[in-house]
């Protein structure tokens, strides 16, 4: 087809990928979480009860929607519309087989699709998943039969418009798509007065073929809003009109970056349908934070949350003109017309999405009461937070800062800090003992459980077939491999284009993890991943923490593992990397981070040129940690790899030359696997497939989930300072062996004010913050609700706080309270549960998370562009405390420290 100037069109004009350059920017921290849920009763209303596992957050939940394609028209309660016989095929039409468009009717009349939530809905992540479907086809690449997904916003009942959605981002196909206008929101007119033909269809108003697909519903110039300005005749283009800008509209590729790209999108172009007719996909929903131009959550001006829509287009056999797919080669074999273009916009599904509202900031300048502490519990503090914060109605504001564990003792050991409260697994000040760090005297602290949860691996594999949606099982050898580097495409120096086949020592070594031996025998349902050089290592975070300890601990518990890693076994098909062989990972204490430890780098000099350019790649370029649990879980969500891929001629490099490493970026969909490690509530809210953790020999495979969180619990044992821990090498008899109890830490000798602040705290986390939903202020997925043991616990160390305070205003200044008097009595015995003697501190030179740059990264001064959302623990310094007054926003706090200067330790 003949298209306008600036139109890129994939076909004939392969565009290079965006560099993920730019920087994330810190927002207001999510407000409720999601669940995530398989599909639900086989009808078009809501599900009846609420069946979700509270740790996995799969179920289906109070507001899942089960809706066949026949009554695919929803109006904004999500009821099928039966007015509207104006649209082009109604519900009544569907169902009675009639109307202009009926040839294209068949492939979806048994289609029903679900979507797992559509109330008080995030930034997270939703699973679609569907029945009837016809199985799609596809000979090197999608053809026909598929579905097409996005996300647009519109307050009118019947509703949205194509122009409302966020949809036509170049280059999410691959390289040589044969279908690339699937994806671009353009398309050709048909001569005038043209109908649809299955026998004789119409050829384009520009001279193009049947073949093509030319739109007869589409008007022309009866619809100057569908002719771009300066396009070229005979073609039409749905423009964006962005929610925050409704009067400039968006009429091309190059205009459409200033809302959306190809690593921020959350458009699914093509999800296939398996031989059976089912297929599932994982969307991402965005708020106005992420996409400013759908404003999804933001208040209008009636103070509610915009609400938004979920736009299903099935795509069948059929172009809107009325010609069919034939053959299985060849340009006739493939379909060739956007989801927007009027005859297929007119077969979409659409779903109502109710919104949360977005946390608005408190005005700078309100006092704020702060607390910092693990990332695991980030979810679980900020849903408190919005409670709390709108409770007080901004007078006063509860503040969260994830940090790792020294510079949670290093605030509670400095009075001048300002803060007073640390959630945290492990007892303050321990880590130092764990590094072999510098200690200093902590103040007497009091120990309050406030929440349960676990860590484990999220997955996201996405194959020609569909969505891989069964737990994927490791074992402890499996995870020790992925862990260290020894699969080929893990190494930089693997470049088989240039004839670098990596180092003697994994010549024999299987390409990547779905090709381990061990690991297909485990999961026959994984297809082995061979057509790429791409590594498919986990995404993990840089910070050393007791959290990246158990999961070494859970490694060692196995004398195989053991063994491998200290490569005094070396009988089996792969062989261990010498680099972390001298680490000895093996052998006990285990260490608490995940080392880059290979050392050899890719050198290019001799391939590239001329002029000659001596550019190196090494592990952390090839394989960059990530800034957080969630950012990691929000780029498996949206398959967008981090990782350096090859070398682009015509990339610019820091020094501003020619030629330079490109990022991997959004994996195509067919071509999907990425995984990370991460926190069971940010799994949850990404729906992301979890891991089940087996024996060597494959047996005894236990993942996460209420039941096996719960027995894990019950096995655990008080340490010294009365805090449980769950002990990965024996959780129990079907107990997941990652549990995590989450503790508030609060130095006994603050201000009345302080005390009294964080007793409320802890009193409504122990109480209406263990009810488990979605709602500001409920325990989101991921998180078990709190035995009854630990809550009265928590309870009574709120309490406690409460009398000291009160204690405090009644006695003389520098009179101790009750609490810091048992304490300082209490000498070298064992303290009761949540109470703790003095502990001693790392010293003042620890950061926030945050990762050691890639060398490329580095010296360009630059950070890869995450997916926008992905922000929280971005690499950004943030110049005002005030940004952390958002409502339940989790930001980075100014300090003394240069947190984001993490310096990576073996």
């Amino acid at each position: 087809m003949t298209v306008p100037n600036g139109w890129v069109v994939k076909r004939s004009d392969l565009a290079r990928r965006v560099r993920l350059t730019g920087t994330a920017i810190a927002v207001a921290a999510l407000a409720t979480l999601v669940v995530i849920g398989p599909p639900g009763p086989a009808d078009s209303a809501r599900a009846a009860t609420n069946s979700y596992d509270q740790i996995t957050g799969i179920g289906t939940t109070d507001s899942s929607i089960t809706v066949p394609w026949t009554q695919g028209l929803l109006n904004s309660s999500n009821q099928p519309i039966t007015s509207d016989t104006t649209d082009l095929a109604s519900n009544a039409d569907r169902a009675a087989g009639t109307g202009p468009l009926s040839f294209m009717y068949p492939d979806f009349q048994n289609l029903v699709v679900t979507v797992s939530q559509t109330e008080d809905i995030t930034h997270q992540g939703i699973t679609v998943s569907w029945t009837g479907g016809e199985p799609t086809i596809q000979f090197g690449g999608v053809q026909g039969d598929f579905l097409q997904l996005m996300e647009c916003y519109g307050d009118a009942d019947t509703g949205p418009d194509p122009e409302d959605c966020e949809y036509g981002t170049p280059g999410l196909l691959g390289a040589n798509p044969q279908n690339p206008l699937i994806g671009q929101r353009f398309g050709d007119l048909c001569v005038a007065g043209a109908v649809p033909s299955t026998t004789s269809p119409p050829a384009a108003l520009n001279g193009q073929g049947p073949p093509f697909g030319c739109d007869t519903e589409e008007p022309g110039s009866a619809t100057p809003s569908h002719i771009a300005p300066g396009g070229q005749p005979g073609t039409f283009y749905v423009p964006f009109v962005p929610v925050n800008d409704p009067t400039d509209p968006a009429y091309s590729s190059t205009a459409l970056t200033q809302y959306f790209n190809e690593f921020n999108t959350n458009e699914v172009q093509t999800a296939v349908t398996d031989t059976a007719g089912d297929g599932q996909a994982h969307f991402e929903a965005l708020t106005g934070t992420e996409a400013p131009g759908l404003g999804c959550g933001e208040p209008e001006s009636n103070g509610q949350a915009r609400n938004c829509w979920l736009v299903i287009v099935p795509r069948g056999q059929y172009e809107p003109n009325g010609y069919q797919l034939r053959g299985v080669v060849g340009a006739n074999a493939y379909l060739d017309t956007s989801p927007l273009s009027a005859s297929n916009w007119a077969q979409r599904i659409q779903i109502h999405l109710d919104f949360a509202t977005v946390p608005q900031y408190c005005p700078i300048g309100t006092n704020e009461t702060e607390t910092v502490g693990t990332q695991i519990a980030a979810r679980a503090v900020q849903s408190w937070q919005l409670a709390l914060n709108t409770q007080a109605d901004c007078s006063k504001i509860y503040g969260y800062s994830a940090v790792p564990e020294a510079t949670s003792t290093q605030e509670l050991a400095d009075p001048s800090s300002g803060i007073g409260m640390a959630f945290t697994t492990i007892p303050i000040g321990s880590e130092a003992a764990r590094d072999g760090t510098a200690t200093t005297t902590l103040p007497p602290i009091v120990y309050a459980p406030v929440a349960v949860s676990a860590l484990a691996f999220g997955f996201n594999i996405n194959e020609q077939g569909g969505f891989v949606s069964t737990p994927v099982k490791l074992t402890p050898e499996v995870l020790a491999r992925a862990l260290t580097q020894v699969y080929l495409a893990d190494l930089p120096d693997y470049y088989p284009s240039t004839g670098l086949k990596g180092p003697a020592w994994a010549q024999g070594n299987p390409l990547n993890i779905s090709t381990d031996p061990q690991f297909e025998e485990l999961n026959p349902e994984v297809p082995p991943f061979t057509a790429s050089t791409e590594p498919l290592a986990p995404l993990l975070t840089e910070d050393h923490s007791a959290l990246d300890q158990s999961v070494w601990q859970w490694i060692q518990a196995d004398k195989g593992a053991s063994a491998w890693l200290n490569g005094t076994d070396k009988t089996g098909p792969v062989a261990v990397d010498p680099d972390y062989e001298a680490l000895q990972l093996g052998t006990a204490p285990a260490i608490d981070s995940f080392p880059r430890a290979y050392s050899s780098c890719l050198d290019l000099g001799e391939f590239i040129g001329p002029p000659p350019k001596e550019e190196v790649k090494c592990s952390l370029d090839l394989l960059p940690y990530a800034n957080s649990y969630e950012s990691a879980a929000t780029s498996v969500l949206t398959a967008v790899n981090p990782s350096a891929g090859i070398w682009d001629a015509f990339a610019t490099a820091p020094d501003g030359s020619a030629g330079w490493w490109d990022s991997d970026g959004p994996e195509q969909l067919g071509d999907v696997f990425m995984w990370t490690l991460g926190d069971t509530a940010d799994l949850a809210a990404f729906g992301l497939i979890d891991a089940q953790l087996c024996n060597d020999d494959g047996s005894d495979c236990v993942g996460p989930s209420t039941a096996s969180v719960t027995t894990a619990l019950a096995s655990a044992t008080a340490d010294s300072a009365g805090l449980l821990e769950v002990n990965p090498a024996s959780p129990g008899t079907g107990g997941y062996p990652l549990v995590e109890v989450t503790y508030a830490a609060v130095p006994t000798d603050q201000s009345a004010t302080a005390l009294d602040a964080y007793a409320a705290l802890i009193d409504y986390a122990a109480g209406p913050g263990q009810t488990p939903g979605v709602a500001p202020g409920d325990l989101p997925p991921g998180y078990l609700p709190l035995p009854a043991n630990l809550a009265n616990e928590a309870k009574s160390v709120a309490a406690e706080l409460d009398a000291d305070a009160a204690a405090q205003s009644a006695t003389p200044s520098g009179t101790p309270t009750a609490a810091a008097s048992q304490l300082a009595g209490a000498g070298s015995s064992t303290p009761s549960p949540g109470q703790s003697t003095p502990a001693t501190a790392v010293g003042s030179s620890s950061p926030e998370y945050g990762i050691q740059q890639p060398a490329a990264e580095a010296a360009a001064i630059t950070t890869p562009r995450q997916p926008v959302g992905a922000v929280r623990w971005a690499l950004l310094a943030i110049a005002l405390v005030g940004a952390a007054c958002a409502t339940g926003g989790t930001v980075l706090r100014s300090a003394r420290v240069p947190r984001w200067l993490h310096r990576l330790r073996p």
